[in-house]
Protein backbone atom coordinates (compact mmCIF):
# COMPACT_ATOMS: atom_id res chain seq x y z
CA UNK A 1 0.00 0.00 0.00
CA UNK A 2 2.62 2.52 0.93
CA UNK A 3 4.85 1.64 -2.21
CA UNK A 4 1.48 2.42 -4.29
CA UNK A 5 1.10 5.64 -2.61
CA UNK A 6 4.44 6.76 -3.06
CA UNK A 7 3.92 5.87 -7.27
CA UNK A 8 1.08 7.40 -7.23
CA UNK A 9 2.38 10.91 -5.47
CA UNK A 10 5.77 10.51 -7.63
CA UNK A 11 3.46 10.30 -11.06
CA UNK A 12 0.88 13.39 -9.44
CA UNK A 13 4.82 15.13 -8.88
CA UNK A 14 6.03 14.96 -12.60
CA UNK A 15 2.88 15.55 -13.81
CA UNK A 16 2.35 18.78 -12.33
CA UNK A 17 6.42 19.88 -12.65
CA UNK A 18 5.79 18.82 -16.70
CA UNK A 19 2.89 21.07 -16.76
CA UNK A 20 5.21 23.83 -14.94
CA UNK A 21 8.00 23.53 -17.06
CA UNK A 22 5.39 23.46 -20.06
CA UNK A 23 4.13 26.69 -18.76
CA UNK A 24 7.46 28.08 -18.16
CA UNK A 25 8.41 27.40 -21.63
CA UNK A 26 4.98 28.88 -22.76
CA UNK A 27 5.86 32.11 -21.10
CA UNK A 28 9.41 32.41 -22.43
CA UNK A 29 8.51 31.74 -25.81
CA UNK A 30 5.69 34.78 -25.40
CA UNK A 31 8.02 36.74 -24.27
CA UNK A 32 10.51 36.16 -27.44
CA UNK A 33 7.32 36.86 -29.39
CA UNK A 34 6.23 39.83 -27.57
CA UNK A 35 9.61 41.39 -28.17
CA UNK A 36 9.25 40.52 -31.77
CA UNK A 37 5.84 41.33 -32.69
CA UNK A 38 4.80 43.88 -29.87
CA UNK A 39 7.76 45.86 -28.11
CA UNK A 40 8.72 47.96 -32.06
CA UNK A 41 5.22 50.27 -30.24
CA UNK A 42 4.46 48.94 -26.70
CA UNK A 43 8.05 49.32 -25.05
CA UNK A 44 7.84 51.38 -21.91
CA UNK A 45 11.14 52.62 -22.78
CA UNK A 46 11.50 56.17 -24.50
CA UNK A 47 12.53 56.70 -27.96
CA UNK A 48 14.33 59.99 -28.82
CA UNK A 49 12.46 61.66 -25.23
CA UNK A 50 9.16 59.97 -26.27
CA UNK A 51 7.52 57.09 -25.93
CA UNK A 52 6.30 54.43 -28.90
CA UNK A 53 3.53 55.12 -30.53
CA UNK A 54 1.33 51.95 -28.65
CA UNK A 55 2.75 52.79 -25.59
CA UNK A 56 2.16 56.58 -25.67
CA UNK A 57 -1.47 56.31 -26.98
CA UNK A 58 -2.33 53.84 -23.84
CA UNK A 59 -0.40 56.41 -21.63
CA UNK A 60 -3.09 59.06 -23.43
CA UNK A 61 -6.02 56.75 -23.03
CA UNK A 62 -6.04 55.29 -19.20
CA UNK A 63 -4.27 58.95 -18.15
CA UNK A 64 -2.29 56.90 -15.76
CA UNK A 65 -4.97 55.18 -14.20
CA UNK A 66 -3.35 51.62 -15.72
CA UNK A 67 0.51 51.46 -16.72
CA UNK A 68 0.52 52.12 -20.49
CA UNK A 69 3.02 49.25 -21.59
CA UNK A 70 1.36 46.15 -22.33
CA UNK A 71 4.60 44.06 -20.05
CA UNK A 72 3.60 46.16 -16.25
CA UNK A 73 0.10 45.35 -16.58
CA UNK A 74 -1.47 43.22 -14.49
CA UNK A 75 -5.05 43.30 -15.24
CA UNK A 76 -4.78 42.60 -19.23
CA UNK A 77 -7.03 38.71 -19.44
CA UNK A 78 -5.34 36.43 -22.35
CA UNK A 79 -8.75 35.97 -24.67
CA UNK A 80 -8.86 39.70 -24.48
CA UNK A 81 -5.03 40.03 -25.82
CA UNK A 82 -6.25 37.72 -28.50
CA UNK A 83 -8.82 39.68 -29.57
CA UNK A 84 -7.29 42.67 -29.96
CA UNK A 85 -3.99 40.52 -31.87
CA UNK A 86 -6.91 39.27 -34.42
CA UNK A 87 -8.75 42.35 -35.00
CA UNK A 88 -7.15 45.59 -33.75
CA UNK A 89 -8.38 48.06 -31.36
CA UNK A 90 -8.38 51.99 -32.38
CA UNK A 91 -5.14 52.39 -33.23
CA UNK A 92 -3.67 49.63 -33.14
CA UNK A 93 -3.54 46.95 -36.39
CA UNK A 94 -4.69 43.62 -36.39
CA UNK A 95 -2.77 40.70 -37.13
CA UNK A 96 -3.81 37.79 -39.65
CA UNK A 97 -2.68 34.07 -39.07
CA UNK A 98 -0.39 34.38 -41.49
CA UNK A 99 1.62 37.38 -39.67
CA UNK A 100 1.28 35.87 -35.89
CA UNK A 101 0.22 32.01 -35.94
CA UNK A 102 -2.28 31.21 -33.86
CA UNK A 103 0.58 29.74 -31.40
CA UNK A 104 2.59 32.43 -31.26
CA UNK A 105 -0.56 34.46 -30.26
CA UNK A 106 -1.49 31.98 -27.38
CA UNK A 107 2.02 32.19 -26.50
CA UNK A 108 1.83 36.30 -26.03
CA UNK A 109 -1.33 36.02 -24.74
CA UNK A 110 -0.37 33.75 -21.76
CA UNK A 111 2.71 36.05 -21.50
CA UNK A 112 0.56 39.31 -21.20
CA UNK A 113 -1.87 37.79 -18.99
CA UNK A 114 0.85 35.74 -16.56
Amino acid sequence: MKSLKLILCSLAFVMVSGSLFAADDQLADGKEQFEYWCATCHSPNLYRGNYLPGTASLLEKYNGQVPAALEQRTDLVAEYVKVVIRHGSEGMPSFRKTEISDSQMEDIAAYLSR
